[in-house]
């Protein structure tokens, strides 16, 4: 079962007061499709193995929201200085949803497009003739020398009607930010149709307020169900409603709804022309969704993970990948590993103590999770290295390259200075990184043949691993590198500056010795090399390789997770 969430806009709702012209925001339905489509499962007798098939058939949730003004109702009032009126307007809010866990309507104040107001403004009536210096505030005095406007949810109605929530039965200042004003939550109801809820607003004209015409917003927003996040915000898990509405450069936060880490994700341009790679994305041909971040998912033995919020797509029952899988009747794929993420740095000699070297059972490691107070070099430290790239260059952000102590590997808090990018993440071999606890299944050559290569990940749902092929347009490290490295494969220094942010961590080996953090950078792919390697990108200052099999799986390394939508 997939939960997918998008926010549409539908209605425009304008209304005035003269002197004060106020506009409603743009109103926005949240859907959540859930079809994951027919789950099957086998079961298997021991005497006549026969099979069995159990079909499941999931209804689609749907959620809408329009408003109207009745005539004669429309947000229009004369008013003059010193005075203050209340119910002016009425907009009725309609909602129709068929989800059974209820749902909930936000507001906020929204400016949007107005000139001349300032930051951070978003809850003020703007004259544009007048400038930010006459902005009459939100507030619910009726008296004194400060202009101010409010409003309220004046009633509910419908056989669900929604609860008013935050005070807003009485008038309240107008949000700053995403503020919850009604919602309603089903727990016994198999629908919640045919509700509404009716705003209005009130505003105070002190004595010496200039006269002109005044314009605010109010922005509703619905979503579903009734306890779904604040709307604004991204999720990875939700890549398949917002993906396609960021465009190539352009870089938003998203939440992994598995542990709630945020990460930076960026429209990556794959394939264009040009003589920079500004210049590559303005003239791009074909996109993707990068992570600019080490993923830091920590696996625990007792935590499932599953195919609502993980990149598992797939199991067959008869082969060893799928140990630890199982399936329930809605179709969701589970996954429990057998082996939790180990946190225990050796700081004398910069081991993990714990780390198993497998190439067939999942091994990670959190190297922030003894080092609390570890953290980069200085600046200075780290720009003056010799290593660092040609004069300073302060797109530099690896680790450092002198291999002594482990603390000087590590850091709970990402680089600043490079917009938070620079943080590790954590090791993971590659039995971990395509979710199995017992891999040996892979053991053909996936760079030509694509049937051989896993298809779950631990990467959050609608994301996954990047591919690596021998036909180089089929090589996703390869595209990034001719991008953003300038096609060249005698230095990394395009990989780990702006806007790719790649670390040269190092990676774990034998004993679980932390080696090479500093110098080289290892991200794993998806891709089988043979039944104990996989393919992998790796680079240093003077070269970089975006298919190498040298190590085996057991390797632990980075992962950078992508998505196609």
């Amino acid at each position: 079962m997939k939960i997918k969430h998008s926010y549409q806009p539908l209605t425009y709702v304008t209304y005035s007061i003269v002197g004060i012209t106020v506009l409603t925001g743009i109103l926005l339905s949240c859907n959540i499709p859930i079809f994951p489509g027919i789950g099957i499962i086998y079961t298997t007798s021991a005497l006549d193995q026969t099979k069995t098939a159990n079909a499941a058939i999931r209804v689609r949730s749907t959620c809408s929201m329009t408003a109207t003004i009745d005539s004669g109702n429309e947000h229009t009032a004369t008013m003059i200085n010193g005075q203050y009126k209340e119910n002016i307007g009425l907009t009725t809010i309609t909602t129709f949803c068929n989800d059974p866990n209820g749902y909930a309507i936000y507001a906020i104040g929204y400016t949007g497009g107005d000139t001349g107001v300032a930051a951070g403004t978003n809850t003020v009536l703007h004259s544009n003739a007048l400038g930010s210096t006459y902005d009459i505030v939100t507030g619910i005095a009726t008296s004194g020398d400060i202009s101010n406007w409010a409003m309220k949810v004046s009633s509910v109605s419908g056989a669900y009607e929604p609860n008013i929530l935050n005070g807003y039965n009485n008038y309240s200042v107008i949000p700053q930010s995403y503020t919850k004003v009604a919602n309603y939550s089903s727990s016994t109801d198999l629908a919640t149709i045919g509700s509404s809820l009716t705003t209005t607003y009130a505003a105070y004209i002190k004595p010496t307020q200039p006269s002109g015409t005044y314009e605010g917003r109010v922005k509703y927003v619905l979503v579903h169900p009734a306890e779904h996040t604040v709307p604004g915000v991204y999720y990875m898990q939700d890549v398949e409603d917002w993906g396609q509405t960021i465009s190539v450069g352009q870089e938003v936060t998203a939440y992994d709804n598995r542990d709630n880490k945020s990460y930076t994700v960026r429209r990556m341009c794959m394939k264009g022309s040009g003589n920079t790679w500004q210049d590559k994305e303005t003239m791009c041909g074909d996109s993707m969704l990068w992570m600019t971040q080490n993923l830091d998912l920590d696996l625990d033995v007792n935590t499932e993970l599953n195919s609502v919020n993980t990149d598992l797509n797939t199991m067959n029952i008869t082969d060893a990948y799928v140990s630890g899988y199982r399936i329930d009747e809605n179709g969701v794929i589970y996954w429990k590993p057998v082996s939790s993420t180990v946190a225990n740095v050796n700081t004398t000699n910069g081991k993990i103590d714990g780390w198993a070297n497998s190439v067939t059972v999942p091994s990670s490691a959190d190297p922030d999770g003894k080092i609390l107070d570890s953290f980069w070099h200085t600046t200075g430290d780290l720009y003056n290295s010799n290593s660092c790239g040609a004069n300073g260059d302060q797109t530099c952000n690896y680790l450092n390259s002198s291999n002594t102590i482990a603390p000087t590997y590590f850091s709970k808090t990402p680089f600043i200075t490079n917009g938070n990018h620079g943080k590790i993440g954590n090791y993971y071999n590659w039995s971990a990184a395509i979710a199995s606890n017992n891999s040996s299944s892979f053991h053909e050559s996936g760079h030509d043949k694509p049937l051989n290569n896993p298809k779950n990940s631990i990467c959050p749902s609608g994301w996954r691993l990047p591919v690596t092929s021998t036909v180089i347009s089929d090589n996703e490290f390869a595209s990034l590198n001719n991008i953003y490295n300038d096609g060249l494969y005698n230095s990394g220094y395009g990989l780990i500056a702006r806007p790719i942010y790649m670390i040269r961590s190092g990676a774990i080996s034998l004993g679980g010795a932390l080696k090479n953090a500093g110098s080289y950078g290892f991200y794993w792919s998806s891709t089988v090399s043979n039944a104990n390697n996989a393919f992998y990108q790796y680079f240093t200052s003077d070269v970089v390789n975006v298919m190498s099999a040298a190590n085996g799986r057991n390797l632990g390394i980075s992962i950078r997770c992508v998505s196609d939508y």
